[in-house]
């Protein structure tokens, strides 16, 4: 009995013919829409592209790449090109992959953002591997600032992470804490990956954070209707992507609504000395004062301190928290309410799809006793 594959066609027979770049991509948008090409089946490498179509190695796989980019193509961990539709027969059933902080460390941000992720995966049946690191993040005493993990530590807990799970993950959710320095030496290995509550400069990553300039617009003009003559920023400590994003947006959003905040009121909150300091700076003041906190649990220490020293709040200083989380919406302090879930959710949601994009979510201004 003949074997049956001896009358398989070749790979590269069974494209489309052409010439030159123009050529192939033309053939590789034909297969791709006529379906013609078995979605299990690897496209042929760069170089036999290459020799096919007339172009270099080089050519064959800058299109690949942008075709990839396109949703055309879908490049697998091996780094085989598939079309698009094979990435959901590989990565069916696989776990999507947390790399986040600590268990114990998590805020009731990634409370809000796990809740949401998790929606997003339940509906569709797929697993969620866990993977806590605890050098991304130490912060035993909330009275001081956290420790973040510096670009060394975190090369070494990625390069363990891909040792250990190589093809054995369909996607990965990326704490906001992991540098971009970091993730462009493993872009290769990512693969299908979302960063949550930042931005991101990598090509290829997606991410989900708030709308940092919108909601330091709230903020800020919302101090400045309240008749607050100066606005401070208290800086609840550096280093952490949200915390500095927004503190550079409140800057920005006072000069767009014209009263540039001087720098000399851009303040570091981090410890209990320097939470004496500003408050000390409260105490001295010839105006009132408007505080934007982007962080709540130093929001809410700023509130007792103000409330320690004897100044009047909201009639004096005024102060606004930046996240929204019940620590202060219980304490009926004004906060920019961001959505956690609803970043998880979406977070979610970009994975289970496959897809490379931006997104940004609306915060919403909640006015308590504070302004």
């Amino acid at each position: 009995m003949p074997n049956s594959k001896s009358s398989v066609t070749s790979p590269l027979g069974s494209l489309p013919a052409g010439v030159g770049v123009v050529g192939l991509e033309a053939a590789l948008r034909q297969i791709a829409t006529r379906k013609t090409w078995d979605v299990q089946q690897p496209l042929p490498t760069t170089r036999e592209l290459g020799i096919r179509y007339g172009i270099s190695n080089a050519s064959s796989c800058r299109l690949l790449k942008r075709l990839n980019d396109e949703d055309v193509l879908w490049r697998r961990e091996n780094g085989r090109y598939y079309l698009a539709e094979g990435r959901d027969l590989f990565e069916r059933r696989k776990p999507y992959a947390c790399l986040l902080r600590k268990l114990q460390n998590w805020s009731r941000i990634y409370q809000g953002i796990m809740s949401g992720f998790s929606q997003a995966f339940g509906r569709n049946r797929a697993g969620m591997l866990f993977v806590h690191n605890e050098a991304l993040v130490r912060h035993a005493d909330t009275a001081h600032p956290p420790l973040h993990a510096g670009p060394p530590a975190q090369r070494e807990a990625l390069t363990e992470f891909f040792r250990d799970t190589k093809d054995q993950v369909g996607g990965i959710l990326l704490d906001d804490i992991w540098l971009d320095e970091v993730l462009e030496d493993f872009a290769d290995q990512l693969g299908n990956a979302v960063i949550v509550c930042r931005p991101t400069r990598l090509r290829g990553l997606a991410s989900v954070a708030v709308d940092f300039h919108m909601s330091a617009i709230l903020a800020v003009g919302h101090l400045f209707a309240r008749g607050y003559e100066q606005i401070y920023i208290a800086v609840p400590f550096q280093g952490a992507a949200p915390v500095d994003l927004m503190c550079a947006a409140a800057q920005r959003a006072a000069v767009t609504l014209g009263r540039a905040i001087d720098e000399q009121n851009i303040c570091l909150v981090a410890t209990p000395e320097e939470r004496t300091v500003f408050i000390n700076r409260l105490k001295v003041a010839r105006c009132r004062v408007g505080v934007f906190c982007p962080e709540d649990n130093v929001a809410l220490i700023l509130r007792r301190s103000l409330r320690e020293g004897g100044i009047a709040c909201p009639e004096v200083v005024g102060i606004i928290s930046g996240m929204g989380t019940d620590i202060v919406s219980d304490q009926n302090m004004t906060t920019l309410k961001i959505d956690f879930e609803s970043i998880g959710r979406e977070a979610g949601e970009i994975l289970a799809e496959g897809t490379h994009r931006t997104t940004t979510l609306p915060a919403a201004l909640v006015i308590g006793q504070t302004t």
